[in-house]
């Protein structure tokens, strides 16, 4: 398995974001505000990399995901008012890809030649998290927030079908599925800009780590990559 630098992406936005000088950031929100809903529509990009295969006839798989369409949401909840508010951070999301999530993995075929299969798949994610968040104005009508804590994961990978590529004979890839369940960690980040009085709209981005096993499928994977948001929120 390989760990990537992406998780040390969201802490220095987060950084950036908020360690803009007292001054600008002294203007806080009104008293009465005890929260905020965000719902976002985003693009997640997890880490190519090299499975642990279950079958020893077949070599660690190269998994490719692509590009997994998102959506979600995240509440928070204000329990400190001050230069900034800070309270507790919920939420969760769903990522998912069809035919688009890509494996390659040699078998050894009855003649001892490597045969060479890429497989079409299904992805599909859904994570619940529960952390802590910090928000702050910049401007007037501008804000920044980060947030980060553990979260729970669950997966679910289908093979479809596969074809063969290279020489060896045919070879039948029967169609397999798998799911796993397990804990990781989030963070995330962003900016909202505030176009009417309690609404906003922003950009943000939120790091997702975890490990999940799909023994029947491409064996102990890192579910680990970026997911960049365009997000709609309401100030409660």
């Amino acid at each position: 398995m390989m760990r990537t630098t992406t998780i040390t992406a969201v802490p220095v936005l987060a950084g950036l974001l908020l360690t803009t000088s007292a001054h600008s950031l002294a203007q806080s929100y009104d008293d009465t505000d005890t929260g905020n809903f965000q719902v976002f529509l985003g693009v997640l990009e997890l880490d190519s990399q090299t499975g642990d295969s279950p079958d020893a006839s077949v070599s660690d798989p190269e998994v490719t995901f692509g590009s997994l369409p998102s959506l979600g949401i995240e509440s928070e909840h204000t329990f400190y008012r001050g230069w900034v508010h800070a309270g507790l951070n919920s939420g969760g999301s769903v990522a998912w890809k069809n035919d688009g999530t890509r494996i390659t993995a040699g078998f050894t075929g009855e003649d001892g030649a490597v045969i060479r299969v890429e497989a079409d798949n299904s992805f599909l994610l859904a994570e619940f998290h529960l952390g802590a968040y910090v928000r702050g104005r910049l401007q007037d009508r501008i804000t920044a927030y980060a947030a980060g804590g553990p979260m729970l994961i669950y997966g679910y990978h289908e093979v479809k079908d596969g074809f063969i590529d290279g020489e060896g004979g045919d070879l039948d890839l029967p169609a397999d599925d798998a799911s796993d369940i397990n804990l990781g960690f989030y963070a995330r980040a962003g900016i909202d800009f505030e176009y009417r009085d309690n609404r906003h709209m922003g950009l943000g981005v939120r790091y997702l780590y975890s490990e999940l096993d799909f023994d029947d499928t491409v064996g102990k994977i890192d579910i680990e990559g970026l997911q960049w948001m365009f997000t709609f929120s309401r100030r409660f």
